[in-house]
């Protein structure tokens, strides 16, 4: 098989197999809470039965060498023999730890890996009340009654049209894994003529004719023959040998033994789009698989097939009224054109969202790992986790939350003796909340521990010399000083975090997707840390605006009303640098100034008034061009996190418009 294609497949099967690891983490969790949840136990059972099937399949023999001992245990459980306990959920939660390294590591060459390993499998065997010897024996290596086993081989030959036909092996393998025990061999790692043939090892106490069902739709690659009465496996037998001699000659080995089943008609038999996986397979990086697939909703495919065929007419009516020449049909489908884009760039954009709730159990898997390491009693809350962000957004916001809800759980959340002495209960609470907010997200994590002392800030602030101790800081400016690398008041920084430690890494990788974060904290009460967050590249309808010679646009949603003014109104109100807007005065950007173009306005100038967050700005223009459609990318790197920039966005006639960030542009002007 082609080395592309195989990868794949491989590819494909971590990402089922992670998966079924994060279903399995987030039931365990839900069993914790309903322990005598019938439906829950027997999904758990189902998932560990599957993921011991396809690591099997694949090659993976150390994590099906344990799951088979944690499928036991859960079988246990719906047979009634063992009930749901805190032992089981941690022995579950940890075997799921090790498993995600096993998928890196899956020859077990790390020592420590190694034992860490062994003793797992005791750990688990002991709860699974299993002999001593049964544990060791491969996963593969299911007992059955000997009596009514058989011993199948199938062969394949794959090729690049299987792959091209859609031809679904996955599901395949997985039907031929409900018969009974499987055992992938690579041909190719027994020198025979074709290097694109596999060898299945079923151990099945199954008929032929429910096999050749299976494989019916790839009966021209493949061939099915039935070796032994007896599962060969556990007899010692050598099944290469066997592969080998049918791969090479037709026919199994006889001096091993003489049952041979073979279709009548002579054709062979093959199977349709599972993942074949190789035992020679160079180890794996050390480093996590990381998931470059997301799953959509089948609504946004059937969206996007329908918006596809109704491109392709719209092309034809125009490519017709072209050749004719009706200026007035083009007028008509140029429009429809337009209308099209729009409904377009909105179903590509929602294929890349994912929600929240995907990263979500790991913050609850978090929380209760920390809550059991500290001795505390934490509970982790969600709230609107269902709003969708970008992918690659998703992905790098993992970090910065984790790095909070440590801080949370270490230097917020207090004892429990210390919480009953405040009136509080005992257990604690960390709540994860999302919501949008005009075109931006907001997602807060809080706590409710004791907040942040403000005045040991202080003092640990003047200590490092930050502040004099003439200086009378606001309140909030205070709080932005934990985000300083290093700045923490903690006496004894502890290895889970340290209040401030780590916090200039969460304001970073904020910035890093051109968001902003904030704390609020009452003592005694609890702290909150906000994060505000836009789409790092997206499509959005803004309104576009030029001074002298340069464009900018703002996001339609953060408009209030676009007006004039005279400059001489402006001239008047220089010293107070704002305007009056309902009834108030709101402050006025002269960008000229601030970005230090050149030029001077016109004396009857445009205002653009804008409202983020609590406030509202007014923004000097030369000229208002109109709305505009913006495809809007991220600056490089090297640009200020903190500059009022924060996208650009190229125009038809190819000048470059900037995105005006106005939460920074309103911070600025505060400072």
């Amino acid at each position: 098989m082609d080395d592309s294609i195989f990868q794949k497949f491989r590819d494909k099967f971590f990402e089922e197999a992670n998966m079924l690891l994060d279903r399995f983490e987030n039931e365990i969790l839900q069993l914790e809470i309903n322990p005598d949840d019938r439906a829950l136990n027997e999904s758990v059972f189902r998932a560990m039965h599957t993921i011991k099937g396809i690591s099997a399949m694949y090659g993976f023999e150390y994590i099906s060498e344990l799951t088979h001992l944690l499928e036991s245990i859960f079988q246990n459980m719906n047979e009634g023999k063992i009930c749901f306990s805190k032992e089981i959920s941690d022995i579950s939660l940890r075997s799921i730890d090790h498993i995600h390294k096993l998928l890196n590591d899956e020859k077990l060459l790390s020592q420590e890996l190694k034992v860490n390993h062994q003793n797992l499998l005791e750990e688990v065997n002991q709860i699974a009340n299993f002999n001593k010897n049964e544990f060791r024996t491969s996963s593969s290596e299911k007992i059955h009654e000997q009596a009514k086993l058989q011993t199948w081989i199938i062969i394949i030959n794959t090729s690049e049209q299987m792959y091209f036909r859609g031809i679904n092996l996955m599901g395949i393998c997985a039907e031929l894994f409900a018969m009974g025990e499987c055992k992938i061999l690579n041909m190719k790692a027994l020198n025979t003529e074709r290097s694109d043939s596999w060898g299945i090892v079923l151990i099945s106490d199954t008929s032929l004719a429910r096999i050749l069902d299976v494989l019916m739709f790839i009966e021209d690659e493949c061939s099915v023959f039935s070796i032994a009465d007896y599962d060969i496996l556990r007899s010692g037998t050598d099944i290469s040998r066997q592969t080998k001699s049918i791969a090479q000659n037709g026919s199994p080995d006889q001096s091993i033994t003489g049952l041979i089943e073979k279709k009548d008609d002579g054709k062979s038999y093959n199977e349709t789009n599972t993942i074949l996986a190789d035992n020679e397979i160079e180890k794996q990086t050390t480093t996590k698989q990381i998931i470059k697939r997301i799953s959509v909703e089948t609504v946004k495919l059937d969206d996007l097939m329908y918006l596809v065929s109704q491109l392709i007419t719209i092309n034809s009516l125009l490519i017709v009224a072209n050749r004719e020449g009706d200026q007035l049909k083009q007028r008509d489908y140029i429009e429809m054109l337009d209308s099209l884009s729009k409904q377009f760039r909105n179903n590509a954009l929602e294929i890349r969202l994912v929600p929240l709730s995907d990263v979500a159990l790991r913050f609850q898997r978090l929380t209760r790992d920390l809550a059991k390491m500290m001795g505390k009693k934490i509970d982790f809350m969600s709230e609107g986790i269902d709003a969708e962000l970008d992918k690659n957004t998703i992905d790098t916001l993992v970090e910065p939350i984790m790095h909070i809800i440590r801080n949370c759980a270490d230097h917020g959340i207090e004892e429990p003796e210390s919480r009953k002495k405040l009136g509080k209960s005992e257990t604690g609470t960390i709540k994860l909340s999302a919501a949008y907010s005009g075109s931006y997200i907001i997602i807060k994590i809080e706590d409710d521990g004791n907040g942040i002392d403000l005045a040991k800030v202080q003092t640990k602030a003047v200590e490092r010399g930050i502040l004099k101790k003439s200086d009378k800081p606001s309140e909030q400016e205070l709080l932005d000083l934990i985000f300083l690398p290093g700045f923490s008041t903690a006496k004894d920084l502890s290895e889970v975090s340290g209040r401030g430690v780590g916090m200039d890494i969460v304001k970073k990788r904020i910035s890093e997707l051109r968001g902003t974060v904030t704390v609020e904290s009452k003592t005694g009460k609890g702290t909150s840390f906000i994060i505000k967050l836009s789409q790092s590249m997206s499509i959005v309808d803004t309104l576009l605006f030029q001074v002298q010679s340069s464009f900018f646009i703002l996001p339609l949603s953060e408009i209030i009303t676009c007006d004039q003014i005279s400059m001489s109104e402006i001239r008047k109100r220089n010293h107070t640098a704002t305007i009056p807007y309902n009834n108030q005065l709101i402050p006025f950007v002269d960008l000229r100034n601030f970005l230090n173009l050149e030029g001077n306005y016109n004396e009857n100038s445009k205002l653009v008034i804008v409202h983020s967050g609590m406030q509202s700005v007014a923004i000097i223009a030369d000229l208002i061009l109109g709305e505009h459609q913006a495809v809007l990318k991220p600056l490089n790197k090297t640009f200020d996190s903190e500059t009022i920039i924060s996208s650009v966005s190229q125009l038809g006639n190819g000048k470059i418009a900037f995105l005006i960030n106005t939460g920074i542009l309103i911070k600025n002007i505060a400072s």
